[in-house]
């Protein structure tokens, strides 16, 4: 039987998952997303229409395919609803082709307005401001709306209930902002389940089915590894364990784990919001990457911090991962560059260091420059057609990360893709 597969981001997020998930999709019969919220940012291109996914996984626009929103994602109905509309406006009909997760945590527009207030009052950490984080709180705080309340018409008043007290009192002594009225809040959440009700249902029991018949699940993970919650740069993290090994927990099906892991990178670094970035530039070579790259949030329209690849990162990500094989994404978009740096280390006050969570604010980076290919690759077909200075940068990669790189993308459409 042909492996299942896991897709995780191996960088701060932004690598460009939704497109290559998109090519793997076509190759499976399900597609399960096992963490993060809408703050995740998924492009997929369908001719010359774009769609930006947040929640519903990037395989729902193959017939063939079934998608599934395991446990370990928190769901806003709202965005939910707001991609189902989207999606089902192009004529594409959801209903038995989607699945989502009783045991879901739901996010609510309270969510959001207290995790905005957070965000202005002091200590930023730059999150996308969608209440991902005090949604997880109250998930781990045991006072979470899961969807199965909504089931229980009694126990969830209750807990609506209880939950806008909880945040009213902060939103009026600490904030001094306007609360919410839990009738209201009560009355909107049944609204909207009632439109999204029919996606919802057991998704452990239904992947033991489809693995059992011999069919192999893509996993797509949000976000990537240097953001997870417990091996990221913490505190300016997101709030969901990221790695490939959260996918057990995340989908609710544990035979998940043994899966190959394909980890995506960029040919370069992105991030978003705050928090310590060792190769980040703030020279004209920064500004060219994000101008070539586009490099603008999906979710948020940010602008993103941009630097060199950094393959000290790379190659703690591919060991948190135990990732099988690597995508390296929009190399093209060094096509205009005479010379190439990529991070191979780091100093920590004069000594040399690898990656390290706890000391990356003050780890500079240590580079080693290589020629560039100064062409475009958008002709080449295969790995064998590209110039010898991006096989030798690619090669590189493989070097220091002892993980081979499988596929590159070479272009922003679905075909432009070289696999190895």
């Amino acid at each position: 039987m042909k492996k299942s597969l896991i897709l995780v981001g191996t960088q701060w997020g932004d690598e460009g998952k939704g497109k290559i998930v998109d090519y793997f999709s076509s190759k499976f019969k399900a597609v399960c997303r096992f963490q993060g919220g809408h703050n995740a940012g998924h492009t997929i291109y369908q001719g010359k229409e774009k769609f930006v996914l947040h929640l519903i996984p990037s395989g729902i626009f193959y017939d063939h395919v079934k998608c599934f929103i395991g446990q370990g994602v928190i769901l806003s109905l709202d965005s939910l609803l707001s991609e189902i509309d989207e999606i089902e406006s192009k004529g594409i009909n959801l209903e038995g082709k989607l699945r989502i997760s009783r045991y879901c945590s739901l996010l609510l527009p309270i969510h959001a307005k207290i995790d905005q207030l957070r965000e202005d009052h002091k200590n930023s950490i730059g999150t996308t401001r969608r209440g991902i984080g005090p949604a997880y709180e109250d998930k781990t705080a045991r006072r979470s709306i899961k969807a199965f309340d909504l089931e229980d018409k009694d126990l969830l008043k209750k807990k609506v209930f209880d939950l806008v007290s909880y945040y009213n009192y902060q939103i009026e002594t600490i904030f001094n902002s306007t609360t919410f009225d839990p009738g209201e809040v009560l009355k909107e959440l049944i609204e909207k389940y009632k439109k999204a009700s029919k996606y919802f249902g057991d998704v452990t029991d239904t992947l033991e089915d489809i693995y059992g018949d011999g069919d192999p699940i893509l996993y797509e993970g949000a976000q990537g590894t240097l953001l997870d919650v417990d091996y990221g740069t913490y505190p300016y993290v997101t709030s969901s364990n990221t790695l490939a090994t959260s996918v057990g927990i995340g989908s609710g099906f544990p035979k998940s784990i043994f899966s190959d892991v394909l980890g995506v990178a960029k040919a370069y670094t992105t991030r978003v919001g705050e928090g310590p970035f060792p190769t980040e530039l703030f020279c004209d070579d920064g500004k060219k990457i994000a101008d070539i790259g586009n490099e603008y949030g999906a979710t948020t329209g940010r602008p993103r911090r941009c630097g060199w690849l950094d393959l000290e990162a790379l190659k703690y990500s591919a060991k948190l991962n135990n990732l099988t094989s690597l995508c390296i994404t929009k190399l093209d978009v060094l096509d205009d560059f005479n010379q190439i740096k990529v991070c191979i280390g780091y100093q920590v006050d004069g000594e040399l260091s690898s990656f390290k969570s706890r000391l990356l604010h003050k780890s500079k980076p240590i580079y080693k420059t290589i020629d560039g290919w100064g062409c475009s690759l958008k002709d080449a077909k295969n790995f064998n057609e590209l110039p010898i200075e991006a096989k030798a940068f690619i090669e590189l990669i493989e070097e220091f990360t002892k993980i081979p790189v499988s596929l590159i993308s070479n272009g922003p459409n679905r075909e432009d893709l070289i696999l190895r």
